[in-house]
C-alpha cells in the first residue's frame, strides 16, 4: 500500500502577482497529467509569499515529477518568477484527508 504525500513549497515571488498566477495556472495541466497527481492548491500567505501544495499518490510520484518539471516549456515562466533563495520544499505523509 502506498502512502499519499503532500508536497509543500513555500517561496517569495519576483515581478507582478498577475504574471506569477498566470504562469502557475499554465503549468497546472502538466502537473495534472503526471502519474500519481491528485490535487494542487496555491495560496498567498502575504504579499509576495506563496505556498504551493501538491498532493501525490506517493513520494515516488512526487519526486519523479520534480525530476521532470524543468524539461517542460510551461515550467520556464513559472520558475522564472520564483525567488529560489527563499524556497523551502517539504514532503509530508498524509494522515487524514477528507
Amino acid at each position: 500500500m502506498t502512502t499519499p504525500v503532500l508536497e509543500i513549497a513555500e517561496f517569495r515571488t519576483t515581478g507582478e502577482t498577475s504574471d506569477f498566477v498566470a504562469a502557475a495556472e499554465a503549468i497546472t495541466p502538466w502537473l495534472a497529467a503526471q502519474p500519481g497527481f491528485r490535487a494542487r492548491r496555491l495560496a498567498e500567505i502575504e504579499e509576495g509569499v506563496w505556498i504551493d501544495c501538491v498532493e501525490w499518490d506517493d513520494i515516488e510520484s512526487a519526486k519523479s515529477a520534480a525530476d521532470r518539471i524543468l524539461e517542460t516549456a510551461a515550467a520556464a515562466a513559472f520558475m522564472a518568477r520564483i525567488d529560489f533563495s527563499s524556497l523551502t520544499m517539504r514532503h509530508a505523509r498524509i494522515v487524514i484527508s477528507r
